[in-house]
């Protein structure tokens, strides 16, 4: 899936927010919008035109003012335009902070890189559960700490998964998420279960298989590249807002 759908914001929702920002600190003529884009977001090139046509949308709509020098446009932001990049910032931007400090924890561990961020002091708030979900692979995520804690360990609970997402991220899946997954991984085969107490069917303990093992390192690298991706936008979009 596309990292802007993910994220929330179509191309032309990230030219826009681009405009309002930078057009409420100084005048700015389309080429120098286009630059900054692209330096923002590399790889993810747009036209100069379609630059230029978001620029006269914003006009029409009221949001930004054109002035003319020397053959050249500028554009500089009407309060309409601070209203509305208000109503960005009050809707996105702790949304925004919540998703990369989980990400930023998740990124640290999977790679090592950098400094390591503070350990969560809450759990990511109710509202952002599901938002969460379109940015990140939950059963990626899942299935990598049942594999990583069975690297370590000959059985666990699966509840112990929950418990180290939560302790390491400050994110778990719903119970009834993380028993589906691992239902699934055993009917796959790549994780065994068995009962502690088989007449009362209460606890079950896993262990993964040596397929499982195998299946490990592509769900690692799958993760891993959500991550970094998913990251590098996240923190370019926080970049709007401070």
């Amino acid at each position: 899936m596309d990292t802007f759908k993910r994220i929330g914001f179509s191309v032309g929702d990230t030219v826009k927010l681009l405009w309002l920002h930078r057009t409420s600190e100084t005048e700015v003529n389309p080429k120098e919008l286009h630059d900054t884009y692209e330096d923002l977001f590399p790889g993810r090139n747009v036209a100069y035109d379609y630059v230029a046509r978001i620029a006269k949308k914003l006009e029409a709509e009221g949001y930004l003012t054109m002035s003319q020098v020397q053959h050249k446009k500028y554009y500089s932001i009407t309060a309409s335009g601070r209203e509305h990049l208000q109503n960005y910032e009050s809707l996105y931007y702790n949304k925004f902070v919540e998703m990369l400090k989980v990400i930023d924890r998740i990124y640290f561990y999977l790679t090592k890189d950098g400094q390591k961020p503070e350990d969560p002091e809450y759990p990511l708030q109710q509202e952002f559960r599901a938002y969460f979900a379109k940015l990140i692979s939950v059963k990626d995520m899942t299935r990598f700490m049942i594999f990583n804690l069975g690297m370590n360990r000959t059985e666990f609970y699966a509840a112990e998964v929950n418990e180290q997402l939560n302790e390491l991220f400050g994110w778990a899946p719903s119970n009834g998420y993380l028993y589906e997954i691992t239902r699934e991984m055993e009917a796959e085969g790549t994780i065994k279960g068995r009962w502690k107490e088989p007449e009362k069917r209460t606890v079950r303990l896993i262990q993964v298989t040596d397929a499982g093992e195998i299946f490990a390192k592509q769900v690692s690298s799958n993760l891993r590249e959500q991550v970094v991706n998913v990251r590098k936008y996240l923190k370019s979009f926080v970049v709007f807002f401070n």
